[in-house]
Protein backbone atom coordinates (compact mmCIF):
# COMPACT_ATOMS: atom_id res chain seq x y z
CA UNK A 1 0.00 0.00 0.00
CA UNK A 2 1.22 3.62 -1.50
CA UNK A 3 2.26 5.59 2.06
CA UNK A 4 0.07 8.14 2.63
CA UNK A 5 1.10 12.00 0.97
CA UNK A 6 -0.37 13.78 3.61
CA UNK A 7 1.36 12.08 6.39
CA UNK A 8 4.48 12.87 4.82
CA UNK A 9 4.12 16.54 4.83
CA UNK A 10 2.56 16.87 7.72
CA UNK A 11 5.66 15.27 9.30
CA UNK A 12 8.02 17.13 7.24
CA UNK A 13 6.39 20.48 8.56
CA UNK A 14 5.84 19.09 12.28
CA UNK A 15 9.72 19.28 11.69
CA UNK A 16 9.90 22.97 11.00
CA UNK A 17 7.93 23.78 13.91
CA UNK A 18 9.76 21.77 16.03
CA UNK A 19 13.01 23.00 15.00
CA UNK A 20 11.62 27.06 15.74
CA UNK A 21 10.21 26.04 18.27
CA UNK A 22 13.79 24.29 20.04
CA UNK A 23 14.82 26.92 23.20
CA UNK A 24 17.07 27.96 23.89
CA UNK A 25 18.93 27.34 20.25
CA UNK A 26 22.07 29.39 20.65
CA UNK A 27 22.21 32.42 17.77
CA UNK A 28 19.14 32.13 16.23
CA UNK A 29 15.14 32.26 16.55
CA UNK A 30 13.32 30.48 18.81
CA UNK A 31 10.40 30.73 20.62
CA UNK A 32 11.56 33.31 22.81
CA UNK A 33 14.23 35.60 20.81
CA UNK A 34 13.98 36.83 17.34
CA UNK A 35 15.97 38.78 14.94
CA UNK A 36 15.09 42.28 13.86
CA UNK A 37 14.45 41.09 10.27
CA UNK A 38 12.78 37.90 11.30
CA UNK A 39 10.62 37.13 13.90
CA UNK A 40 9.85 33.46 15.21
CA UNK A 41 6.14 34.01 13.79
CA UNK A 42 7.43 34.03 9.88
CA UNK A 43 8.83 30.77 10.43
CA UNK A 44 5.27 29.30 11.89
CA UNK A 45 3.33 31.08 8.69
CA UNK A 46 6.44 29.68 6.27
CA UNK A 47 5.79 25.89 7.75
CA UNK A 48 2.85 25.79 6.63
CA UNK A 49 2.81 27.50 3.53
CA UNK A 50 5.29 24.47 2.85
CA UNK A 51 2.99 22.13 3.53
CA UNK A 52 1.58 21.90 0.03
CA UNK A 53 5.13 21.51 -1.55
CA UNK A 54 6.06 18.95 0.67
CA UNK A 55 3.21 16.89 -0.44
CA UNK A 56 3.99 18.01 -3.71
CA UNK A 57 7.27 16.62 -3.55
CA UNK A 58 6.11 13.36 -2.14
CA UNK A 59 3.90 12.67 -5.24
CA UNK A 60 6.62 13.30 -7.24
CA UNK A 61 9.12 10.99 -5.42
CA UNK A 62 5.75 8.11 -6.17
CA UNK A 63 4.96 9.08 -9.02
CA UNK A 64 8.01 10.51 -11.11
CA UNK A 65 11.07 9.06 -8.33
CA UNK A 66 12.36 12.56 -8.06
CA UNK A 67 12.41 14.13 -11.59
CA UNK A 68 11.19 17.35 -11.31
CA UNK A 69 11.86 18.04 -7.72
CA UNK A 70 13.55 21.48 -9.01
CA UNK A 71 10.38 23.17 -10.35
CA UNK A 72 8.63 21.93 -6.79
CA UNK A 73 11.74 23.36 -4.92
CA UNK A 74 11.41 26.53 -6.70
CA UNK A 75 7.59 27.34 -6.57
CA UNK A 76 7.72 26.42 -2.95
CA UNK A 77 10.56 28.61 -2.38
CA UNK A 78 8.76 31.35 -4.18
CA UNK A 79 5.75 30.72 -1.53
CA UNK A 80 8.03 30.80 1.09
CA UNK A 81 9.09 34.33 0.18
CA UNK A 82 5.82 35.64 -0.49
CA UNK A 83 3.77 34.50 2.11
CA UNK A 84 5.21 35.95 4.77
CA UNK A 85 7.52 39.32 5.40
CA UNK A 86 10.44 37.61 7.34
CA UNK A 87 12.66 36.90 3.76
CA UNK A 88 14.77 33.54 4.25
CA UNK A 89 12.95 31.48 6.66
CA UNK A 90 13.43 27.77 5.22
CA UNK A 91 15.78 27.57 2.01
CA UNK A 92 17.59 25.56 3.68
CA UNK A 93 15.74 23.32 5.76
CA UNK A 94 13.49 22.88 2.32
CA UNK A 95 16.04 21.57 0.57
CA UNK A 96 16.76 19.35 2.90
CA UNK A 97 13.17 18.24 3.69
CA UNK A 98 12.11 17.49 -0.14
CA UNK A 99 14.18 14.61 -1.22
CA UNK A 100 13.23 12.94 2.23
CA UNK A 101 9.92 13.54 1.78
CA UNK A 102 10.13 12.33 -1.64
CA UNK A 103 11.72 9.16 -0.71
CA UNK A 104 9.21 8.34 1.93
CA UNK A 105 6.90 7.52 -0.64
CA UNK A 106 8.82 4.43 -2.15
CA UNK A 107 8.93 2.98 1.10
CA UNK A 108 5.92 0.08 1.70
CA UNK A 109 4.99 0.96 4.65
CA UNK A 110 4.98 3.37 7.81
CA UNK A 111 6.31 4.19 10.32
CA UNK A 112 9.41 4.34 7.02
CA UNK A 113 12.23 2.86 7.76
CA UNK A 114 16.00 4.32 8.44
CA UNK A 115 17.35 1.52 6.42
CA UNK A 116 14.39 2.60 3.46
CA UNK A 117 15.16 6.23 3.36
CA UNK A 118 19.10 5.22 3.36
CA UNK A 119 18.39 2.96 0.63
CA UNK A 120 15.76 5.54 -1.64
CA UNK A 121 17.24 9.03 -0.72
CA UNK A 122 20.02 8.37 -3.65
CA UNK A 123 17.79 7.01 -6.00
CA UNK A 124 15.57 9.99 -5.83
CA UNK A 125 18.60 12.76 -5.79
CA UNK A 126 20.16 10.91 -8.72
CA UNK A 127 17.12 10.73 -11.00
CA UNK A 128 16.75 14.47 -10.81
CA UNK A 129 18.46 15.78 -14.13
CA UNK A 130 19.92 18.98 -15.51
CA UNK A 131 16.27 20.76 -15.73
CA UNK A 132 15.94 20.46 -11.44
CA UNK A 133 19.71 21.78 -11.24
CA UNK A 134 18.90 24.81 -13.24
CA UNK A 135 15.49 25.74 -10.92
CA UNK A 136 17.29 25.27 -8.36
CA UNK A 137 19.82 27.36 -8.75
CA UNK A 138 17.21 29.80 -9.52
CA UNK A 139 15.60 29.14 -6.11
CA UNK A 140 18.88 29.92 -4.58
CA UNK A 141 19.14 33.07 -6.41
CA UNK A 142 15.32 34.14 -5.54
CA UNK A 143 16.23 33.99 -2.05
CA UNK A 144 20.19 34.91 -2.82
CA UNK A 145 21.58 34.80 1.15
CA UNK A 146 24.62 35.13 0.24
CA UNK A 147 23.84 32.24 -1.68
CA UNK A 148 26.36 29.64 -2.20
CA UNK A 149 29.39 32.53 -2.13
CA UNK A 150 30.65 34.25 -5.49
CA UNK A 151 32.73 32.13 -6.61
CA UNK A 152 34.23 30.78 -10.11
CA UNK A 153 32.23 27.19 -10.25
CA UNK A 154 28.74 27.38 -10.49
CA UNK A 155 28.11 31.08 -9.53
CA UNK A 156 24.39 31.30 -9.37
CA UNK A 157 24.33 35.18 -10.52
CA UNK A 158 26.08 34.03 -13.96
CA UNK A 159 24.39 33.14 -16.50
CA UNK A 160 27.23 31.08 -18.01
CA UNK A 161 26.27 28.96 -15.09
CA UNK A 162 23.07 27.84 -16.28
CA UNK A 163 24.69 27.20 -19.83
CA UNK A 164 26.91 24.76 -18.84
CA UNK A 165 24.63 22.82 -16.91
CA UNK A 166 22.30 22.50 -19.85
CA UNK A 167 25.46 21.86 -22.04
CA UNK A 168 27.10 19.38 -20.24
CA UNK A 169 23.56 17.94 -18.86
CA UNK A 170 24.78 18.25 -14.85
CA UNK A 171 22.44 16.49 -12.20
CA UNK A 172 22.19 18.68 -8.87
CA UNK A 173 24.74 16.07 -7.21
CA UNK A 174 26.91 16.77 -9.84
CA UNK A 175 26.74 20.29 -9.11
CA UNK A 176 26.39 20.15 -5.40
CA UNK A 177 29.55 18.17 -5.18
CA UNK A 178 31.99 21.03 -5.64
CA UNK A 179 30.39 22.84 -2.57
CA UNK A 180 30.26 19.54 -0.58
CA UNK A 181 32.86 21.22 1.84
CA UNK A 182 31.10 24.27 2.10
CA UNK A 183 27.22 24.39 2.36
CA UNK A 184 25.25 21.12 4.45
CA UNK A 185 22.95 20.57 1.57
CA UNK A 186 25.80 20.20 -0.82
CA UNK A 187 27.34 17.97 1.69
CA UNK A 188 24.15 15.77 2.83
CA UNK A 189 22.78 15.14 -0.79
CA UNK A 190 25.86 14.16 -2.41
CA UNK A 191 26.99 11.83 0.91
CA UNK A 192 23.35 10.58 1.45
CA UNK A 193 22.36 12.81 4.54
CA UNK A 194 24.90 10.93 6.80
CA UNK A 195 24.72 14.14 9.32
CA UNK A 196 21.11 14.30 9.68
CA UNK A 197 20.94 10.59 9.91
CA UNK A 198 23.62 11.00 12.72
CA UNK A 199 21.34 13.64 14.45
CA UNK A 200 18.32 11.63 13.95
CA UNK A 201 19.79 8.59 16.09
CA UNK A 202 21.29 11.34 18.62
CA UNK A 203 17.92 12.83 18.65
CA UNK A 204 16.12 9.41 19.65
CA UNK A 205 18.67 8.77 22.23
CA UNK A 206 18.29 12.45 24.35
CA UNK A 207 14.31 11.88 23.89
CA UNK A 208 14.90 8.98 26.18
CA UNK A 209 16.43 10.70 28.60
CA UNK A 210 14.98 14.41 29.01
CA UNK A 211 12.19 16.04 28.00
CA UNK A 212 11.26 17.09 24.58
CA UNK A 213 12.83 20.69 24.90
CA UNK A 214 16.16 19.87 25.94
CA UNK A 215 16.55 16.82 23.82
CA UNK A 216 16.01 19.00 20.73
CA UNK A 217 18.62 21.91 22.44
CA UNK A 218 20.87 19.07 23.06
CA UNK A 219 21.13 17.44 19.65
CA UNK A 220 21.40 21.42 18.35
CA UNK A 221 24.47 21.02 20.49
CA UNK A 222 25.82 17.74 19.60
CA UNK A 223 25.32 18.74 15.77
CA UNK A 224 27.15 21.83 16.05
CA UNK A 225 30.27 20.47 18.24
CA UNK A 226 30.62 17.38 15.63
CA UNK A 227 30.17 19.66 12.45
CA UNK A 228 31.40 23.24 11.85
CA UNK A 229 28.45 25.32 11.00
CA UNK A 230 29.01 25.58 6.73
CA UNK A 231 26.85 29.26 7.03
CA UNK A 232 29.47 30.37 9.68
CA UNK A 233 32.48 28.69 8.00
CA UNK A 234 30.97 30.83 4.65
CA UNK A 235 30.33 33.89 6.61
CA UNK A 236 33.28 34.02 8.53
CA UNK A 237 36.00 31.92 8.26
CA UNK A 238 36.96 28.20 8.88
CA UNK A 239 39.00 28.96 12.02
CA UNK A 240 35.64 30.99 13.70
CA UNK A 241 33.37 27.96 12.68
CA UNK A 242 35.99 25.32 14.26
CA UNK A 243 35.84 27.86 17.57
CA UNK A 244 32.36 27.61 17.65
CA UNK A 245 32.29 24.26 17.53
CA UNK A 246 34.97 23.76 20.06
CA UNK A 247 32.54 26.16 22.33
CA UNK A 248 29.68 23.82 21.65
CA UNK A 249 31.76 20.70 22.67
CA UNK A 250 32.56 22.21 26.08
CA UNK A 251 29.00 22.69 27.15
CA UNK A 252 28.45 19.25 26.08
CA UNK A 253 31.79 18.35 28.38
CA UNK A 254 30.09 20.30 31.42
CA UNK A 255 26.77 18.20 30.76
CA UNK A 256 24.77 20.23 28.21
CA UNK A 257 21.28 21.46 28.91
CA UNK A 258 21.24 18.50 31.74
CA UNK A 259 22.74 20.86 34.42
CA UNK A 260 23.46 24.13 35.86
CA UNK A 261 26.81 24.40 34.42
CA UNK A 262 26.16 23.12 30.98
CA UNK A 263 23.43 25.50 30.94
CA UNK A 264 25.44 28.41 32.16
CA UNK A 265 27.86 28.15 28.98
CA UNK A 266 24.56 27.99 26.42
CA UNK A 267 23.49 30.93 27.57
CA UNK A 268 26.84 32.26 27.09
CA UNK A 269 27.15 31.04 23.60
CA UNK A 270 24.05 32.74 22.85
CA UNK A 271 24.94 36.51 23.86
CA UNK A 272 28.57 35.76 22.05
CA UNK A 273 26.64 34.48 18.80
CA UNK A 274 23.86 37.09 18.69
CA UNK A 275 26.47 39.86 18.29
CA UNK A 276 26.78 39.03 14.53
CA UNK A 277 25.44 37.95 11.41
CA UNK A 278 28.25 36.39 11.17
CA UNK A 279 27.98 33.57 13.54
CA UNK A 280 24.82 32.57 12.90
CA UNK A 281 24.48 28.63 12.83
CA UNK A 282 21.56 28.42 10.36
CA UNK A 283 22.96 25.29 8.88
CA UNK A 284 22.99 23.46 12.01
CA UNK A 285 19.29 24.16 12.46
CA UNK A 286 18.94 22.85 9.08
CA UNK A 287 20.60 19.59 10.08
CA UNK A 288 18.37 19.89 13.00
CA UNK A 289 15.03 19.94 11.11
CA UNK A 290 15.70 16.97 8.47
CA UNK A 291 16.60 14.93 11.60
CA UNK A 292 13.65 15.89 13.25
CA UNK A 293 11.90 15.12 9.72
CA UNK A 294 14.03 11.45 9.78
CA UNK A 295 12.95 10.82 14.19
CA UNK A 296 9.25 11.57 13.43
CA UNK A 297 9.05 9.61 9.50
CA UNK A 298 10.47 6.49 11.99
CA UNK A 299 7.06 6.56 14.30
CA UNK A 300 8.24 8.83 16.80
CA UNK A 301 5.29 11.04 18.03
CA UNK A 302 5.99 14.02 20.24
Amino acid sequence: MAVDLDWVASRCTSALLLEVSATPKPGLVDRLKDFRETKFQHFLVSASTLYKWFRIAAKTGLHKKGKGLGRVIYRGVLDMLSDQKGGNTHLGAFLLLTPIASASTLSQNTPIKISSLKKHLPEILSNMDWRDSVMILKAIKTVSPRSLGRIAFMDVFNQETYREIEEKKLKPIEVFRKFVDREVVAHEWVKNYSRSFYGASRLMENLREMDLEEALTQTFLQLLSRYTDTHIQRRGGKALATRISYMASKILENGGVKNSRGRELLVELDKLLRNNWRTRPGATADLLASSITITLLNGWIP
